[in-house]
């Protein structure tokens, strides 16, 4: 468990010099964890950008087990929702699963409106 908490550590390190610059978003959603549990949790984005990959950070409640888990993931960010695969840790089993999810997205960028033609 260790290993895995200094691997994610070393990783934010590294990327955190680029989210610095970007302006974050937030998303509400609903994750289907490996195993046969649902959560419905929020995420945060490290970019607000639609249309593209982004890490995410978030927290879910579990309903079947009924325990809070801690996430660290990566989504695909649109205008208005997301979808996303997240790394979670389990703080009743005290154990690590995984899930997918979807859900509306928040303080995205909206797009530029096209140039009007002459």
């Amino acid at each position: 468990m260790r290993r895995i908490l200094q691997a994610g550590l070393a990783s934010a390190a590294l990327l955190g010099g680029q989210a610095v610059h970007a302006d974050p978003s937030f998303g509400f959603g609903l994750t289907y964890v490996v195993g046969g549990d649902w959560a419905v949790g929020v995420r945060v984005f490290h970019d607000d950008e639609p249309e593209s990959a982004v890490l995410a950070l978030g927290a879910d409640y579990k309903f079947g087990s009924g325990t809070f888990r801690p996430t660290v993931g990566a989504a695909y960010l649109d205008e208005d929702y997301y979808l996303d695969f997240s790394l979670g840790y389990d703080t009743g089993l005290q154990a690590l699963d995984y899930g997918f999810g979807v859900g509306a997205a928040f303080e995205t960028e909206t797009p530029s409106a096209p140039a009007p033609s002459p």
